[in-house]
């Protein structure tokens, strides 16, 4: 799982390089809900890391997963405007990845895994629940396409389309950020700021 996670970051950074980027351009970017990506990854880890992904219920681990996936959001949309149109591009993979994974999640409860993917790398499914994460597909699987139902065998490993999405938004954003781009204009922030400039009255001469 490390080098599948991994994988994305090294290629944004090759992708950056070869388009010009820095990596110093990359680490003076500025951050906005720092504590809210610390509390996503401390759920997370709450999630996955004994002894809490034992402890909580299914449906305490539905409602972290949804609470984890809001927070990043959140934190993602706090950067957005001050962001450039690439970067932005990259958000936007980022949170459709993340929305096509909670979609297959949340009505479920655990991130569903193709049978046949899994036999593919391998796995033979003993029981309907592979961990507290996944469970075996089966015909009452709601949206199943979206689980994970692409197999990667020689990282032994099944993933989702959303989790290709995530990777591409991944890379795209670490190479946009290590350019100097101007922050690309969100509408919203514009109309607003020429309405506030609008009804500022002048100063007198």
């Amino acid at each position: 799982m490390s080098v599948f996670l991994l994988g994305p970051v090294l290629v944004g950074l090759a992708a950056g390089y070869l388009t010009g980027g820095r990596l110093r351009q990359l680490a003076r970017q500025p951050l906005r809900g720092v504590r809210l990506l610390y509390a996503a990854a401390a759920g997370q880890l709450l999630g996955h890391v004994p002894p809490g992904s034992r402890l909580l219920s299914s449906a305490a681990q539905r409602w972290l997963t949804a609470l984890v996936f809001s927070m990043v959001g959140v934190a993602l949309l706090l950067n957005l405007a001050r962001l450039s149109r690439p970067a932005r591009a990259g958000v936007a993979a980022l949170l459709a990845g993340a929305a096509l994974n909670a979609a297959a999640i949340v009505p479920n409860g655990h991130m569903p895994v193709a049978p046949a993917a899994l036999g593919e790398i391998g796995g033979v499914p003993t029981d309907t629940t592979l961990d507290p994460h996944h469970t075996v597909s089966t015909e009452t699987t709601r949206l199943a396409a979206l689980g994970d139902v692409l197999p990667v065998p020689w990282l032994n490993l099944v993933i989702s389309i959303g989790d290709i999405v995530v990777m591409v938004g991944v890379a795209l954003l670490i190479a946009a950020l290590m350019h100097d781009h101007p922050p690309g204009r969100c509408r919203i922030v514009g109309a607003l700021d020429r309405r506030r400039n609008h009804n500022r009255p002048e100063a007198n001469g």
